[in-house]
């Protein structure tokens, strides 16, 4: 109970912030427009346009499945190394685990994206200017490294003795791993975007931009209910055991290294994009741009997120009873 109350607080607090700011913005926003330039005033009529287009086309069905078709692009690749961070840890309940990954991530990458569009700038050029937040997680990923090294991780967090490990130490890795990560700006984020910046309207864009991280999980998801189906962690015990000690601290330990160093030098995931992808991002923002004109695409992306929540509710029941007969 004490890490659903923790878990609701944090989220609540980081839902408001921009949200509160945006009011300011606001009054200040039609006043600044009127002075502007006439080419700079042209600009300010496009973008409105375009807010209006994305304000009345877009729905957070429509973002989720953006966010489905999103992980495919090379910055939204950088969430894998961190998937597989924990799972290698984990090794079991991993769809659980990655519930709380999701739930720590999710509102940091949803606020960091509004805050940045309320100061005018990219998510890129706001965590460049906001390093010492990306540095400091990183160098607490490094500890969450060497610790996995020792075989500590990062989940033995404890609230008292009685509880033992949880899976806070896996939220606080969610939240640890959003300040630094970078997604692709492709035409449905930014339009999300515009929503905010342009129109002010921080609550919609902010419940398209969940919708869009739900979307870029649910790959992840459906990897972890493998993993736990098919029992990842007897395998990776059997491994360890052959091997004579735990190839998956080492694995696990490096990755949250590796990731801790790129946002230490880089100042986050950005630097993925240069792996000279550019025509498959082409190819993925292209899908994506596609989906508002689609026929019948709320009723596919209804379905789809459905049948993904009623499955992923019933993995994590089963795993409950399983877990209670045990």
């Amino acid at each position: 109970m004490k890490k659903i109350v923790l878990i609701t607080i944090l989220m609540s607090l980081l839902f408001m912030s921009p949200l509160v700011l945006s009011q300011e913005t606001e009054l200040l926003y039609g006043e600044n427009e009127k002075n502007l330039p006439p080419n700079l005033q042209k600009i300010a009529e496009y973008n409105n346009q375009q807010a209006q287009f994305y304000l009345k086309n877009l729905s957070f069905l429509i973002a989720f499945l953006a966010g489905i078709i999103g992980i495919l692009t090379p910055c939204s690749l950088a969430i894998l190394p961190a998937f597989f961070a924990y799972s290698f840890k984990e090794k079991k309940e991993i769809t659980r685990m990655t519930l709380f990954f999701f739930l720590g991530f999710m509102p940091v990458f949803v606020v960091f994206g509004l805050v940045a569009t309320l100061f005018g700038k990219s998510i890129a050029i706001f965590q460049q200017a906001n390093s010492f937040f990306v540095s400091l997680a990183g160098f607490i990923l490094i500890f969450f490294g060497l610790m996995t090294f020792l075989g500590k991780g990062f989940s033995g967090i404890q609230f008292n003795k009685k509880t033992g490990k949880t899976p806070f130490g896996i939220f606080l890795f969610g939240i640890l791993f959003a300040l630094g990560f970078t997604a692709c700006m492709g035409p449905i984020l930014a339009g999300i975007l515009l929503i905010a910046g342009v129109l002010q309207n921080y609550l919609y864009a902010a419940s398209l931009m969940l919708f869009y991280s739900l979307g870029l999980f649910v790959p992840l998801f459906l990897i972890a209910i493998f993993f736990d189906k098919y029992n990842f962690a007897n395998l990776m015990n059997r491994i360890d055991k052959r091997l004579g000690y735990s190839i998956t601290n080492i694995i696990s330990g490096g990755l949250l290294i590796l990731m801790g160093l790129i946002f230490i030098i880089y100042g986050g995931t950005y630097i993925i994009n240069n792996l000279g992808l550019g025509s498959l991002v082409v190819s993925i923002y292209s899908i994506q741009n596609k989906l508002i004109s689609l026929q019948f695409i709320n009723i596919i992306g209804g379905l789809i997120l459905i049948g993904f929540l009623y499955l992923l509710w019933r993995v994590l029941k089963n795993k409950k009873e399983i877990n209670k007969d045990e």
